[in-house]
Parts: structure tokens; C-alpha cells; sequence
């Protein structure tokens, strides 16, 4: 059976979801449910859930290569895949967070939450794209550096035992 993936503005009842998964991901560096709460409630953010399903179980009218992005739509239906967290200020978006379950990884759900995010920041005005990354995190470096983000600094000791890469992509030209 094929599965579809679906993407989804995150409902605040699949927090704690997500955050149980963050700790698994993360590990000491994952965010709290409270944390998750309190950026949930933030002007100028988003949360985009991907969730995977049987094809049964979804409409394969709101599926475009095997995944979707709908905004206001609740992303409780299918298995959680991944999810990213994004903020918007200006002309200027952030990647807060991205991740994928280890049960999704390798599948493309990074990169099509990625792109959704970008794509949400675009739509918004955004012309410019930042993100950091654990210098260890060699296939989201390379995720990120196949979407076009180039390096442009680096916050020594940042994660724990690791640097942090700051990136960014410009989206406005």
C-alpha cells in the first residue's frame, strides 16, 4: 500500500505529539512542550506538521507528488513525519526548527517541509531565509545547501561538542 504525505498548519492538541518526537530528535537540546506552547502563540509564526497516510485514508485530490501544504487545515490524520517551525518579521523568515521522525527519514519530507516553509515565508514577503545547523548534521547541510542556503557564519560551541552553521537563502530576487 502506498502512502501519501499530507502537510498541515499544526493544531495546538498535536503539541505534545511533536514534542515527544523533539526529544526523541534532539535528545538535551529538544524543545519543551511549554516551549512549543509559548511559540504556538507567537505573532508572525508557523507550524507545519507532515503526517503520512494510506492513500484510503486521504483525499488524492489535495495531493501533489505525493505531498501537499494546507494551511488552516488540522494535521492530526496518518502518522506524525515531521514537522518545522518557522517565524516572520519583516522581510526576514526563520527556520526555528525542522525535523523528521527516524521512522520518515530518507523518504523527502524534510525537503517538502522545507519547501512549504519557504514558501510560506515567500508568500509573505519574506526575502531572505535564515537557519542554523549542528556542523555534525552533514544530511541536513546538504538538505539545505540543495535548496540554495549558503553558510555565512558559524556560533562556536553553540550545541553541545558542536558549532552552529549559520545559513540563509535569498528569496526575494
Amino acid at each position: 500500500m502506498t502512502a501519501a504525505t499530507t502537510i498541515a498548519e499544526l493544531p495546538w492538541w498535536d503539541l505534545a505529539e511533536v514534542a515527544d518526537q523533539d526529544a526523541a530528535v534532539f535528545g538535551p537540546t529538544a524543545w519543551t512542550p511549554g516551549y512549543y506552547w509559548s511559540v504556538k502563540a507567537q505573532h508572525g509564526t508557523i507550524m507545519l506538521a507532515a503526517r503520512t497516510a494510506s492513500v484510503g485514508e486521504s483525499d488524492p485530490d489535495d495531493t501533489v507528488d505525493g505531498s501537499t501544504a494546507t494551511e488552516g487545515t488540522a494535521a492530526s490524520v496518518g502518522e506524525l513525519a515531521g514537522w518545522i517551525v518557522m517565524s516572520l518579521s519583516g522581510a526576514e523568515a526563520d527556520v526555528m526548527t525542522i525535523a523528521t521522525t527516524e521512522a520518515a527519514r530518507g523518504r523527502g519530507i524534510g525537503r517538502a517541509l522545507l519547501d512549504a516553509g519557504i514558501g510560506w515565508a515567500k508568500d509573505r514577503g519574506a526575502e531572505v531565509v535564515h537557519l542554523e545547523v549542528d556542523e555534525r548534521n552533514t544530511s541536513a547541510l546538504g538538505l539545505y545547501a540543495s535548496r540554495g542556503f549558503v553558510e555565512w557564519g558559524r556560533r562556536p560551541d553553540y550545541y553541545p561538542g558542536a558549532a552552529a552553521v549559520l545559513m540563509r537563502l535569498r528569496i526575494g530576487d
